[in-house]
């Protein structure tokens, strides 16, 4: 008798996988894939969604054909703050642009004219001003910037529900996309923020609904439950949450670091913690999450070029260093910064980058360290009293010089971290089972 499998298709910003779990959510195939972007109207990089979608589908065929197990559901995980638009006929209608996409400095002006003023509004929609990394803010933008775009849409869904409309056919919001600095939500009023409707874009989100909402569809003469998608760091939280009560903080690292402390006391936010970087998430049913993000691994993406290039490596050389206790107390005792961030705050970095160390080794300790150093204010941050646990996931999960230096800073936590990890897509699997 073939197995009842769950499918998961994890589509991350860097890199996209899908995840064939059996009923004890043991692992029987995986792939991993890294798809070319595409480019905007303006040249700018946008997400390929053309071919995100033709991978998943060829993907899924594949895989009903395979012998030995028998899909019976399949769920989403995806990157947040990415809106994929659609018209009238379920066409996408506009690029599925990238949230660093820069746009101009007066675009928001009178938005915080109208709703403001912007630490009041950051304070009710639990995050800073981010432009269009404040994905509901894109909509605005459109509005003013493209209306002949804007005039086309009528369906917008957040990345990981347009993956699951890919199978469906059906629309849907659900929490932790909504919830994921979008600024459409405000916090205290836990429905959208008075803007949303003001500005007419209300009618352009589906229902919303819990996050473990499932839609039934016939495939090859058998049923599949199919997931409504979920948010990926939201789903990495999830798979830790149904571990027990006892309180952790989970460090969800990818290209974005996202530090969730799901047990906080304190009331959400205040307006100085929004301007440090504090940020609001959701669960899949809605309540609050304390939150902070980093933009750490395409930080450390970028450095790790550098260096690379500079000391004349290889490309992967990083992934094969093992801890050195002499270098790693040498580098300790350095209070000196070296880096200069393209994303991070720069208020105590020197006003010129200095890479001249004597070796490769030495530079990438240095950088570790000094990202270490930032992620713990972020950490501090959403902490009154910090857990005894720290959970470590995704893709510096098993970075040995990275959890060195986390455990040198946070000596009295357990640092618990599992390498090749996949909570992203275990949590999306875990919630067909809800």
């Amino acid at each position: 008798m073939k197995k009842g499998c769950c499918l998961v298709f994890d589509v991350g910003k860097t890199n996209q996988k899908f995840f064939l779990f059996d009923p004890d959510y043991q692992i029987l195939e995986r792939e991993k894939v890294t798809l070319p972007k595409t480019v905007d109207e303006e040249g700018h990089p946008a997400e390929n969604i053309s071919a995100i979608v033709q991978w998943m589908k060829q993907s899924f065929e594949k895989l009903l054909q395979a012998d030995g197990f028998e899909i019976d559901k399949v769920s989403f995980s995806g990157f947040g703050a990415t809106f994929v638009h659609l018209d009238e006929n379920g066409e996408v209608v506009t690029p599925v642009y990238d949230y660093h996409k820069a746009v101009a400095d007066d675009t928001f002006f009178e938005f915080y004219q109208k709703y403001g003023p912007q630490t009041t509004f950051s304070s009710q929609t639990g995050s800073k001003n981010l432009n269009l990394l404040n994905s509901g803010k894109q909509l605005y933008w459109l509005k003013q910037k493209r209306p002949e775009l804007f005039q086309k849409i009528r369906h917008s869904l957040h990345l990981p529900q347009y993956l699951s409309y890919v199978f469906t056919g059906e629309y849907f919001t659900e929490y932790t996309s909504i919830g994921c600095h979008t600024d459409l939500w405000d916090y205290g009023k836990k429905a959208y923020h008075t803007w949303v409707k003001a500005e007419g874009i209300d009618p352009l989100f589906p229902d919303l609904v819990p996050t473990q909402t499932k839609v039934v569809k016939q495939y090859a003469g058998r049923e599949i439950s199919f997931g409504i998608g979920i948010h990926d760091s939201s789903s990495a939280l999830l798979t830790y949450l149904l571990k027990g009560k006892e309180s952790f903080l989970l460090l969800s690292t990818g290209t974005w670091c996202i530090n969730f402390n799901p047990f906080s006391n304190d009331a959400l936010f205040g307006e100085n913690h929004i301007a440090e970087g504090a940020t609001a998430y959701m669960k899949i049913d809605g309540t609050p999450v304390k939150s902070s993000r980093l933009f750490l691994g395409e930080e450390h993406r970028l450095k790790v070029e550098q260096l690379i290039e500079h000391f004349n490596q290889p490309k992967n050389h990083h992934h094969q260093l093992e801890v050195d206790e002499l270098l790693l107390e040498k580098v300790s005792q350095d209070s000196k910064n070296y880096f200069c961030w393209k994303y991070l705050d720069n208020s105590d970095a020197p006003p010129k980058q200095e890479i001249d160390f004597a070796n490769f080794e030495t530079a990438y300790y240095q950088l570790i360290k000094e990202l270490i150093n930032l992620l713990k204010i972020q950490i501090n941050l959403i902490c009154e009293n910090l857990p005894r646990k720290i959970y470590v996931d995704g893709g510096f999960s098993d970075n040995k010089i990275f959890l060195t230096f986390l455990k040198k800073e946070f000596p009295n936590q357990k640092i618990k971290a599992k390498s090749a990890s996949f909570a992203c897509a275990l949590g999306a699997a875990q919630l067909m089972d809800l």
